[in-house]
């Protein structure tokens, strides 16, 4: 598949995306239920579309992660065709898209299977709700707290805010970050009433007991400084530690591997105690950058 070839995956995962295909394509009722499925997905009929992958997965005897990819990767072409109908370019179309190579990776880190295991987080890319704009990633959403303001700006609950989502492909700089920011303003800023854009984020590279832990050079803790406000939310469990350690973060602590900065870093932290969580922060985007 071409897209699989321009967007990097593995040879292995091509293979995999590519035998499961032509056993569908071989078999025409196979064939028949995943152009419906696919029929499906792009209308935004999404359980319908979910629950006849499982189904389908279940007959060929195959994971469902594998077959979601798969469900994914034959949506491109007509999303592609999505993108040129709403004359969006094609360098945003590839850029956003990106996100399934990040997915796969992330997956077979994690699982050891070619695939993806966070399909839910899709429906929006192909609805064209969620766009990448440099390193990170947006989408419209609604203000949680009550109210913020900063130098005149104030964002109330329920206002519209730019939601900006970080994959994970790779490091996110000061300057990489800035490229991203830019890029989001002069994408959004018509489509708010004063130009100046409030952009949140929920996440756990926001929570803030984990400033106090990384050094001085961490892109993560720059990353905070980005934001005029953070509130964190502490939880019972490490849920992200998948993101730093992958398919070796059910470990206990001591036995958790040491080979990156940020392992050895929250590894120390977890050793001690440490509280994990998730931020939620703010800032305001104007044409020159953060406000």
């Amino acid at each position: 598949m071409y897209f699989m070839n321009r967007e990097g995956f593995p040879e292995e995962a091509r293979n995999t995306f590519e035998k499961l295909y032509k056993r569908i394509l071989d078999n025409f009722g196979y064939k028949e239920r995943m152009n419906h499925l696919i029929f499906s997905f792009m209308k935004d009929d999404i359980a319908s579309a979910f629950s006849g992958i499982d189904e389908l997965a279940r007959d060929l005897s195959v994971s469902s992660y594998t077959m979601s990819m798969l469900l994914l990767l034959l949506c491109c072409k007509p999303l592609c065709s999505r993108y040129q109908n709403n004359e969006l370019t094609k360098q945003l179309y590839w850029d956003t898209m990106a996100d399934l190579t990040y997915k796969l990776k992330e997956c077979h880190s994690v699982y050891g299977i070619w695939g993806t295991f966070v399909r839910e987080w899709y429906p929006d890319f192909y609805q064209l709700a969620r766009f990448a704009l440099g390193r990170m990633q947006y989408e419209f959403s609604d203000f949680h707290l009550n109210s913020f303001s900063w130098c005149g700006h104030t964002v109330h609950q329920g206002d519209k805010v730019l939601n900006m989502h970080i994959p994970s492909s790779g490091p996110f700089s000061k300057e990489v970050r800035t490229d991203s920011y830019h890029k989001a303003y002069n994408f959004y800023s018509s489509r708010f009433e004063d130009e100046v854009i409030p952009v949140v984020c929920d996440s756990w590279l926001l929570f803030p007991q984990y400033k106090a832990m990384l050094p001085s050079s961490s892109n993560i803790k720059n990353f905070m400084d980005d934001f005029s406000y953070i509130k964190g939310n502490e939880e019972n469990e490490f849920y992200d530690a998948w993101r730093i350690y992958g398919a070796e973060a059910g470990k206990p602590v001591e036995d958790l591997p040491e080979d990156t900065s940020l392992k050895r870093q929250f590894k120390k932290y977890l050793k001690k105690g440490g509280k994990t969580g998730a931020g939620y922060g703010i800032f305001f985007l104007g044409s020159e950058g953060i406000i």
